[in-house]
């Protein structure tokens, strides 16, 4: 596609994706307002895509010294942004002690160090706090949370405090985006407990909030409080080949009927969409289960090709998607990656490249740093 024919896609984008967007660095724009009680939530002008790297943070305090060598590194990628998933506990699906744990939760002093050096480094960032099970019973995990006696109430209050913890720092250091939940599929139902806790999440942070669904669960029939955000998250764990070392063209036919089905959804709800997690393991197979990494734990060049694959056929699908406003490839860690590494970080291996190549080739549109 020609370039200019790409840049008229890219602005068609902005006016539709965000037309509750905010411009620019959102710390310098915010300025020194209040992080507990935004006195108003402004107008928020368009902004161009967001186009980044995720990255873990693991730990409690020592996060900014384990981790602040990544941000540079996301930097010179040529990505224009960072999504930092953070953590909270609770022991298994049914407990009822969900908290921040200070050995594991990332530190509120370091995490805002971090968020300040990408802004520094020219990178937006998005905040995605989830919730982990220490404890996990078998097959559990934060997808099957629910109360042990099912005392809703109670749940959600822990959860309020758990994420307006983190609505403070985002606010506090100007972070462009917060993910108010994460594929927490059990509690999606609980329609108005959620709308409590958006409203709750809003009188202390002013920027875009979203929530990012599980790949099969995002449709209004399970999740009701889309209207109540600015943006829909959505993971891309899609079952795209019947088998490993899929051809190409298996891939992307794959992508097409999935595309038509979230493009309907996506008018439906009248909200643009960032993909919070794009992303597949170097492993023989990662087409078919995406999610599951454990599937097959071996460095192959056939799993690099596969995996390579997998992002060529994802940006064909949808990088010049008007509704898409953000793509976050996962992910960017502290492993070495490199032709002996089978997990989701394309560091040192072809899906490197194609990432690169994008960034450069999308780099020069309006508004893209």
């Amino acid at each position: 596609m020609r370039t200019t024919l790409k840049i008229v896609i890219a602005a068609a984008a902005l006016g539709l994706g965000w037309r509750l967007g905010e411009g620019g660095n959102a710390a310098a724009d915010r300025g020194n307002a209040a992080a507990s009680q935004p006195a108003s939530r402004p107008a928020l002008p368009p902004v161009a895509q967001f186009r980044g790297m995720a990255v873990q943070l693991h730990g409690g305090t020592g996060i900014y010294d384990a981790y602040h060598r990544l941000i540079p590194e996301v930097a010179e990628l040529g990505a224009n942004t960072v999504l930092f998933v953070v953590h909270g506990w609770q022991n298994n699906a049914g407990s009822p002690d969900l908290r921040i744990d200070a050995q594991r939760s990332a530190d509120p002093d370091e995490l805002g160090r971090l968020c300040d050096l990408a802004h520094a480094q020219g990178l937006r960032v998005i905040l995605m706090p989830i919730v982990l099970l220490s404890s996990p019973r078998a097959g559990e995990w934060r997808g099957k949370i629910m109360p042990a006696d099912r005392d809703w109430d109670a749940w959600f209050r822990r959860y309020t405090a758990f994420i307006t913890h983190w609505a403070k720092i985002a606010e506090r250091h100007g972070v462009e985006a917060l993910l108010v939940g994460s594929e927490l599929i059990k509690t999606e139902g609980q329609t108005e407990r959620w709308r409590a806790v958006i409203a709750e999440v809003r009188r202390h942070y002013r920027g875009r909030l979203g929530y990012s669904a599980n790949w099969d669960h995002y449709q209004t029939t399970k999740i009701g409080f889309w209207p109540q955000l600015d943006f829909v998250g959505m993971t891309t764990y899609y079952e795209l080949a019947a088998k490993p070392n899929p051809a190409i063209e298996e891939i992307d036919a794959n992508w097409r009927d999935y595309q038509a089905e979230i493009l309907a959804f996506q008018q439906e709800v009248d909200k643009p969409i960032i993909f919070t997690e794009v992303g597949w393991c170097s492993q023989e197979g990662a087409a078919h289960e995406g999610w599951n990494y454990y599937a097959n734990q071996k460095a192959t060049a056939a799993g690099q090709r596969e995996q390579a694959l997998l992002y060529e056929s994802f940006l064909k699908t949808w990088a010049d998607e008007p509704s898409v406003a953000g793509i976050i490839w996962w992910e960017w860690d502290l492993s070495p990656g490199g032709d002996q590494d089978y997990n989701y970080t394309p560091r040192g291996k072809p899906a490197e490249r194609i990432l690169r190549e994008w960034f450069a080739e999308t780099a020069g549109q309006p508004g893209q740093r």
